[in-house]
């Protein structure tokens, strides 16, 4: 793959993410679509110190040729994408993403959803899909998904910034 993942996570170094946190003000949750999800955190015991990860998007915090270079190297077509961090101590517990747009999504093709492994591995940082774990994976590692609504999480107890790509995308 031939993506500068040092230059962009550099960038992200100077921008400020979408944060995403546990409580009432998570997400967009005016209209309760993850109470349901912060209800599961809650009861295990997780709390606003803990929860927390942060999003970057394409032409808001880097630049979209990334997904477009990405697109093509995977051979498929994008839909979105975006970068996540999670800041040493923090976790994105268990949970399955809400997308308001997957029903149109569906229309496109079949869907595909990706993360790649874009910065160096380091001690304390593992991501986990459906039955799968992710600990010390190169950089460049992709990893595709059996399905885009799969159950996932990631969690880091290093000491480093614990960066991921995601990538949404479909075959006509």
């Amino acid at each position: 793959m031939n993506i500068n993942w040092k230059n962009t996570l550099e960038t992200l170094n100077t921008s400020v993410g979408d944060v995403r946190t546990i409580g009432s003000n998570f997400y967009e949750n005016r209209d309760g679509r993850f109470d349901e999800i912060i209800r599961l955190w809650n009861t295990a015991g997780y709390n606003s110190n803990q929860v927390e990860w942060i999003n970057y998007y394409p032409d808001k915090h880097f630049d979209i040729s990334l997904s477009e270079s990405f697109s093509i190297n995977i051979g498929c077509k994008h839909i979105r994408s975006w970068i996540s961090c999670i800041r040493p101590g923090k976790s994105a517990p268990w949970h399955q993403d809400i997308d308001d747009e997957i029903d149109s999504y569906t229309l496109l093709g079949t869907l595909k959803r990706f993360t790649c492994f874009i910065d160096e591995p380091a001690h304390g940082q593992v991501m986990c899909v459906d039955k799968k774990s992710f600990y010390m994976i190169p950089v460049n590692t992709v990893f595709e998904w059996n399905n885009y609504m799969d159950w996932h999480g990631a969690s880091n107890c290093g000491f480093k910034n614990y960066y991921l790509y995601h990538f949404l995308g479909y075959i006509e």
